[in-house]
């Protein structure tokens, strides 16, 4: 008994923890001016964004008028909503048209698993966590 208690609590924590995560970008990715600032040091005019989600398509909404987005890339080609005006593309299509952008990790609970699979073809000098991106240092 003791286990499972001690596993709804860890599963708990996570889950706090990512929507904790979740609220501070949500923020961050509010500030306009804030962005700009941050995508001026990224140093590139072309990034795609990994993750069909809502910091995805947040991420797309908020920064696609001040930096090129081609596309959100999602495994399924798909959005978590339904949004026609948002390009998407599947993690096969993307393969097909990466030519070393950097790539913006929008999501927080499959990240590793999205870095995995992206750094097979993706130098992971150009993938950055979408966290890293508003809050770390960029080079």
């Amino acid at each position: 008994m003791a286990d499972i208690n001690d596993k709804l609590l860890d599963e708990y924590g996570n889950a706090k923890g990512i929507a904790e995560c979740s609220f501070w970008i949500m923020g961050k990715l509010l500030d306009t001016p804030y962005l700009k600032k941050r995508i001026d040091l990224l140093n590139v005019d072309k990034v795609y964004v990994y993750g069909g989600g809502y910091l995805g398509i947040q991420t797309y909404r908020t920064c696609s008028d001040l930096i090129d987005i081609p596309a959100i890339v999602d495994k399924s080609g798909k959005l978590n909503l339904d949004i026609p005006d948002i390009p998407v593309i599947d993690f096969d299509e993307f393969r097909k048209v990466y030519k070393g952008e950097r790539v913006i990790i929008a999501s927080i609970k499959f990240y590793q698993e999205i870095y995995n699979d992206l750094s097979k073809f993706v130098p992971v000098t150009r993938l950055l966590f979408l966290g890293e991106f508003l809050g770390g240092i960029l080079s």
